[in-house]
């Protein structure tokens, strides 16, 4: 079943002229990620980038999500680098694709410290999605984390 979509893919990596958007490559990338193949989609994410592909915030939204869904951490906040670097801003699908991963694997206070930057960057506001995210997470760590955690960032409120 995975073998159709990364042939279509790669397709499409060598068609002549290349598509001239990213948009049908980024279906192929949500389309193979609500499949749950998230290595799969960095995998033809770098063969965007070596094709010199310039991604959108949906893909790099999407690249996120799926390094948060293999508790690649790190690698999720250094293609939040390359936003910046492509001159672009994070929006709230960033901020909370961030959140929602840290709450996934059990990190809490990385998570509350990303609501913190998004907050303080100011360009965009919390979704529903981001606040139930975090209640989510703060009942994962008892109550004791979220009163410190909410005194610690009264001011931001």
């Amino acid at each position: 079943m995975l073998r159709m979509p990364p042939m279509l893919f790669h397709q499409m990596l060598h068609s002549r002229p290349l598509p001239s958007s990213v948009i049908p490559f980024n279906q192929m990338l949500t389309q193979l990620s609500k499949l749950k193949h998230y290595s799969a989609v960095i995998s033809l994410n770098r063969q965007m980038l070596l094709r010199r592909i310039v991604p959108n915030h949906y893909t790099l939204n999407t690249i996120i999500n799926c390094y948060c869904h293999l508790n690649q951490m790190g690698f999720s906040l250094s293609v939040l680098g390359k936003l910046f670097k492509l001159g672009l801003q994070p929006n709230v699908i960033t901020f909370s694709t961030l959140i929602n991963g840290f709450v996934l694997h059990n990190q809490v206070p990385e998570a509350a410290l990303i609501f913190t930057k998004m907050l303080e960057a100011g360009h965009c506001k919390p979704s529903v999605f981001t606040f139930s995210t975090l209640i989510k997470g703060f009942c994962k760590m008892g109550n004791n984390y979220l009163g410190r955690w909410k005194k610690e960032d009264a001011s931001l409120t």
